[in-house]
């Protein structure tokens, strides 16, 4: 039994094996280094490869950043076509051999680079950290040999060969110091993927006599970076103040809706979007003004039949009346035909419709303040490139795209949250305004403690330093882009039509019940006429308890399987109406289309893969 378990087992390992075999392996992988007194390599490499199936040629991954120092490859050349795929911010990636021809059996790769270190910044000492190998090579390297030509003579008890995985301080491999100490001439055996074999010399500081020094100008470019953006938010400060401030908002209650204005346009005006529940209050319009009947004939279950066309000349109340109509028989529509009819596309041009009366004499927007803003935005967009770029400005990359992101997600949330509230500012209650700087200064915070978290240990200026440049980074950007929004400022026109809208509201919200019953006297269809405005300012349930004590005369509107008089069931039916008509049929066939509202050191032997250089190489 125990025979038959291990014979299964051999199988098993040897089916794995084969399974799992590379089609190719690395025969030989030979190195030879020329370093200069700047800290420049001339490399050449030899590499044998044994292709056991068709395959175009080999690719070389070698490596163009270490830790925050970026090192440069130039000059390089082969032995046979040479195909560059990629310098990304770590690598530089080619390919050798042709896209139209494949090879097999032994092949024979000479590549010629140079790799150019430069100013280690390292103030102890100067090294000669270099993976011979590194752990990128994707097949078994059977023999591995350098020579590492030096320029002036080194220390041998200064010199360590380790290998293995990443990370391992095992010597591996042997090497050969010449007489005269300026030659390390070493090999190893069998380095499979994932394995490293690197090679560290320490030498005094100043060994490297011709490296140019390098200078950081990190700090010098931060600080113009944060004058010019300071700068910037003055500006737009100023420019505000001039420009953007808004004249005194002196809303008078009124009984009657605004002149000439139908719900959705109320709905446009008083928070900047035209939603569904804009488009729902119509229904209630159009049956108040005798247009059309609402039949309820089971739970969700509704029939709109037309009485009249509108008298109106608005565009989006002619289009959205007709093309309610047109998902049926052009007299009846039930829920289910608007539910499998194009109704919703109706519904974006209506949106687009009502946008589009807002011009002209009837501009929401001041013209003069609308061209100011657009400096803000600029303005933060230019703190975002120059804070972002100065950051790393030593080492341009990754890092400075992360940074950009960061900087311009702030901008587009604070303005994006500005015009949210600048919308709504003057129609909605403090919880809603509150809510928004909430979720403002949470979005702030989670940005600055990203930024802190990634700056701090990656660029290594200190604390200090990484606080300040993520705070602003943040806030200069964020600020800007508030500004950019509230700059703008209310025309005549909507400053007049908004003042109207909050006076309608408050008198609905706030209207005293010896007033309201008065009205009552005088219209007893009072509930009736107001109820679609009601609903698109989100106040029908507060003006149906104003009339839970009132009968009300049944309108001749609704048609259901009693008469009902109670001011709460219609509110409750607006409600019902929403959910099924706006919701239901419309999003049930608008799959495909928008949903979304309308809005205006080391110092020690060093370990494998530790050094520069290196990288990987495959077949492909």
């Amino acid at each position: 039994m125990a025979k038959k378990t291990l014979l299964i087992l051999f199988v098993l390992v040897l089916s794995l094996t084969v399974l799992y075999a590379e089609d190719y392996q690395f025969e030989s992988y030979a190195l030879e280094v020329d370093v200069r007194l700047d800290n420049s390599y001339a490399m050449q490499e030899h590499i044998v490869v044994d292709f056991s199936s068709p395959r175009h040629g080999i690719f070389r991954e070698i490596p163009v950043l270490f830790g925050r120092q970026r090192v440069k490859l130039t000059d390089l050349e082969a032995n046979v076509p040479i195909i560059k795929d990629s310098v990304s911010s770590g690598y530089a990636t080619f390919r050798l051999g042709s896209e139209d021809r494949t090879v097999s059996g032994i092949q024979e790769y000479q590549i010629r680079y140079d790799y150019a270190i430069g100013d280690d910044r390292n103030e102890e000492y100067d090294e000669f950290y270099y993976n011979i190998v590194g752990v990128g090579w994707q097949a078994p390297i059977e023999h591995v040999s350098f020579m590492v030509n030096l320029p002036k003579p080194i220390d041998p008890s200064m010199v360590f060969l380790t290998g293995g995985v990443y990370g391992s301080t095992a010597q591996r491999g042997k090497f050969v110091i010449s007489a005269d100490g300026k030659t390390i001439t070493g090999e190893a055996q069998d380095l499979y993927p994932g394995e490293a074999l690197t090679l560290r010399v320490q030498m005094e500081e100043g060994y490297y006599s011709d490296v140019r020094p390098f200078i950081d100008f990190t700090i010098p470019a931060s600080i113009i970076a944060l004058l010019v953006a300071l700068a910037a938010s003055v500006h737009a400060t100023l420019l505000f103040r001039r420009y953007g401030k808004e004249e005194l908002f002196i809303p008078v209650v009124r009984f009657d809706p605004p002149d000439d204005l139908s719900p959705m346009q109320v709905g446009y005006l008083a928070d900047g979007v035209v939603d569904n529940k804009d488009l729902t209050s119509m229904i209630f319009y159009w049956a108040d003004q005798g247009c059309l009947t609402i039949s309820e004939l089971g739970k969700k279950e509704f029939t709109f039949t037309k009485i009249k066309e509108p008298a109106t000349i608005k565009a989006h109340e002619k289009h959205l009346f007709s093309a309610l109509f047109a998902c049926g028989d052009g007299t009846e529509v039930t829920l289910k035909q608007l539910e499998k009819s194009s109704f919703s596309k109706d519904l974006e041009k209506a949106k687009a419709e009502v946008r589009a009366y807002f011009k002209g004499e009837r501009e929401l927007k001041d013209g003069k303040a609308e061209r100011k803003r657009i400096a803000a935005m600029l303005y933060g967009a230019l703190s975002v490139v120059l804070m972002a770029i100065a950051s790393t400005i030593s080492y341009i990359g990754t890092e400075t795209v992360v940074f950009l992101v960061v900087g311009f997600f702030s901008l587009g949330t604070f303005a994006l949250v500005a015009s949210r509230l600048d919308a709504i500012w003057e129609t909605s209650s403090a919880f809603k305004k509150g809510f928004k700087f909430f979720i403002l200064g949470v979005s702030a915070l989670f940005l600055f403690t990203f930024a802190f978290l990634f700056m701090n240990p990656v660029f290594g200026h200190g604390t200090f330093y990484s606080l300040v440049m993520a705070f602003f980074l943040v806030a200069f950007p964020g600020y800007l882009g508030f500004l950019a929004i509230v700059t703008g400022k209310r025309s005549a026109y909507a400053q007049k039509k908004l003042e109207e809208i909050v006076g309608y509201r408050e008198f609905i919200s706030k209207v005293e019940m010896d007033k309201l019953k008065m009205m009552i006297d005088s219209d007893p269809s009072l509930f009736y006429h107001v109820l679609s405005y009601a609903v698109v300012l989100g106040l029908e349930d507060v003006w149906a308890k104003k009339f839970a004590k009132i009968a009300l005369a049944e309108p001749q509107w609704y048609v259901g399987n009693r008469p009902i008089r109670n001011a709460l069931f219609y509110s409750a039916l607006s409600h019902r109406m929403h959910t099924s008509v706006m919701e239901k049929a419309v999003y049930a066939q608008a799959k495909s289309g928008s949903r979304s509202p309308v809005r205006s050191s080391f110092g020690s032997g060093g370990f494998s893969g530790g050094g520069f250089g290196g990288g990987g190489g495959g077949a492909w």
